[in-house]
């Protein structure tokens, strides 16, 4: 079994929703509590109605970021936030609910009316301090999300298939259930028991016999029809064309450019720069920052070098102008048979990226770049190539599109200055004058509008990332 640490921010946040007198618990899947306050998993936290204004107030206050869902992962009375633990760089995704929402992949079509019981039977968890609802409620609970959230091909099954994570979930939690106290509990909340329900119940805990689980778990959801928000079959329906939605899109990305598939800032999106030598880092940090950002928000790479590309949900899509880049005899030939003209097709294409870049960020997405054209100095760090001769209209018509990249410059641009030496150690197989040239032109660099971090990139690597990660979350 995996030994998770509780994050400090998991520990600020509860403390600030208990100052702040706001009713909350932690309402399901608390078999795994541990992994969600470790920023491994999501927190569902169940939020009284009439608290909702102070606990948005109360998130403002402690720095969490709101999040705006896609459709297929937006359902009323749900809103997500996402905080940082900055000693692990790890997030916190708060998947905040003001109602007990289940059901069908991306529409929940089921609100269970048991809110105001649910809290009247919270105790607080021992090793966390969580509020966590009590073992008989959670144990109801998830006995109707079982068939709620069954999907129709199995629904169609004489023994439906249940996860085998949800099965021991089950069982743990009706070994610490007592059946006085269930049945109790069924009857305040106005649960008709199917027969024999108790001896049921015992059946499940000691055989784990799904066709049990299923025939209370069905009864027990039949009970809910009145509470649901929309009917089953259109609830299939949308969550099938959401699903052929989705599978379209990431299909489709890579001929026709990225599509916003994760969360998006509510706040809008940034466009974040990696600029410094060979060897300080750039290409292995923004890969993975990247995978840290993707974890929660709708975030894209954009390769601005020799070979600019795109890279979304882990697929590099295509672009017309992708042989001319390419490391093969028929793209060598084209780069020799075009001459300058190769630098221009070069600019002009990182200058389409940004255009991107800038709607997808005004939309909400996170774009990484790794690389950004500049035009302060000649020739290296991106720079431009056809200046030698400033009279020729080559070169004339490549210094308009630098300075129209210019005008369109990054949110944030984030230096990464390492010694030459250091930069040298790592990239043994490059050209050692170039390197100390792009280490010493670093500082000369600028970026029209756009904040600059410098940071030391001879440190060990775990700390530069840290350091950057802690930069980027201030900028959003």
């Amino acid at each position: 079994m995996h030994n998770y640490t509780i994050s400090k921010e998991s520990v600020r946040l509860r403390e600030e929703l208990e100052r702040s007198n706001i009713k909350f618990a932690h309402w399901k899947s608390n078999s795994h509590l541990l992994k969600s306050l470790a920023g491994e998993t999501d927190l569902d936290l169940l939020i009284k109605q009439e608290d909702r204004t102070r606990f948005e107030s109360s998130m403002l206050q402690l720095g969490y970021k709101r999040l705006r869902s896609q459709p297929w992962s937006s359902y009323p009375n749900v809103d997500d936030w996402l905080g940082l633990d900055r000693e692990t760089g790890k997030f916190l995704h708060v998947h905040t609910h003001y109602a007990l929402v289940t059901g069908i992949q991306h529409v929940k079509h089921l609100h269970l009316p048991w809110v105001d019981v649910f809290f009247d039977h919270v105790i607080k968890d021992e090793q966390t301090g969580w509020p966590i609802p009590k073992p008989e409620l959670e144990v109801l609970i998830l006995l109707v999300r079982i068939w709620a959230k069954m999907p129709p091909s199995e629904r169609i099954h004489t023994t439906p298939a249940i996860p085998p994570y949800i099965k021991d979930e089950l069982i743990n939690l009706l070994k610490n259930t007592d059946p006085k106290n269930l049945l109790s509990l069924c009857g305040e909340l106005n649960i008709v028991v199917p027969n024999n329900f108790l001896e049921t119940i015992d059946h499940i805990k000691v055989n784990k016999d799904a066709d049990s689980i299923v025939r209370i778990s069905k009864s027990l959801y039949t009970q809910m029809k009145p509470y649901f928000k929309s009917p089953w079959v259109q609830s299939v329906l949308k969550s099938t064309f959401f699903k052929l939605n989705i599978n379209a899109f990431k299909y489709s990305m890579r001929f026709l450019g990225p599509h916003k598939l994760g969360k998006t800032l509510n706040s809008g999106g940034k466009i974040i720069a990696l600029v410094g030598s060979d060897g300080s880092g750039k290409s292995t940090l923004s890969n993975d920052l990247v995978k840290w950002l993707t974890y929660k928000m709708d975030t894209h790479y954009f390769y601005m070098g020799k070979n600019p590309y795109i890279k979304s949900n882990n697929k590099i899509l295509l672009s017309r102008t992708d042989v001319f880049f390419l490391d093969s005899r028929v793209s060598k030939a084209l780069k020799k048979f075009v001459g300058s003209f190769y630098y221009l097709i070069l600019i002009k294409k990182k200058l389409t990226f940004i255009r991107l870049a800038k709607r997808m960020s005004t939309s909400g997405s996170i774009i990484i770049c790794d690389r950004f054209p500049q035009k302060s100095i000649l020739g290296i760090n991106d720079g431009p190539n056809l200046q030698k001769s400033t009279h020729s209209w080559t070169s004339r018509i490549e210094m308009n599109l630098f300075d129209q990249v210019n005008e369109l410059p990054p949110d944030i641009v984030i230096k990464l200055n390492v010694s030459p030496d250091t930069a040298f150690e790592r990239k043994p197989q490059h050209d050692k004058i170039k390197i100390f040239q792009k280490c010493d032109a670093l500082n000369n660099i600028n970026f029209k509008n756009a904040k600059v971090v410098n940071i030391d990139s001879n440190q060990p690597y775990d700390k530069v990332l840290a350091e950057i990660k802690n930069e980027i979350w201030n900028l959003l």
